[in-house]
């Protein structure tokens, strides 16, 4: 009895060791990115191995994402970025995200769906900063400043109609 509670032992043992983490499942994890001009949140999904995400942040002067990681050894971070966070575009067309990792540029895969894209970056040990530069990044002002704008402008156009002077 004892032998084969052993050996069964032995075999998840080598397993674990024998699989190389890349083959092992990734569970998705959310992180909410805060828009930086507004209350507003972005969710983006991402898994990784090799390395955990400490925290994302908008750089929305220099039309950057900017994560900083952790790494433990060489991976891939898989992350999918919401449209109305960040996107690269030329005219209507999608154009190329720019990806560096610790300042040097890299290649990565990509994906795409009408309102994300998702990007496959290479990891190597001790990288600390992934910076993902696209042509937009969240609106600098929020959805509120629109109405105000809205409401303004049809006050204005209210107000020279009813004080128009007649000639």
């Amino acid at each position: 009895m004892n032998y084969i509670l052993f050996s069964m032992m032995a075999i998840v043992t080598l397993s674990a060791i024998l699989v190389p983490s890349s083959a092992q499942t990734l569970e998705p994890i959310h992180f909410e990115v805060k828009n930086p001009n507004g209350p507003e949140t972005y969710d983006v999904i991402y898994t990784m191995n090799g390395g955990t995400i400490k925290d994302i942040t908008v750089d929305a002067q220099n039309l950057l994402l900017l994560i900083n990681l952790e790494t433990t050894e060489d991976g891939t971070l898989t992350i999918t970025l919401p449209r109305n966070l960040v996107d690269a575009k030329m005219g209507d067309q999608d154009d190329q995200f720019f990806v560096l990792a610790d300042g040097e540029l890299i290649d990565f895969e990509e994906s795409k769906t009408d309102t994300d894209r998702t990007l496959k970056i290479p990891l190597t040990y001790g990288i600390e900063t992934i910076d993902i530069s696209g042509t937009q990044i969240v609106p600098e002002f929020g959805s509120l400043s629109t109405i105000i704008l809205t409401v303004g402008i049809i006050g204005v156009i209210a107000t020279s109609l009813m004080t128009r002077t007649k000639f």
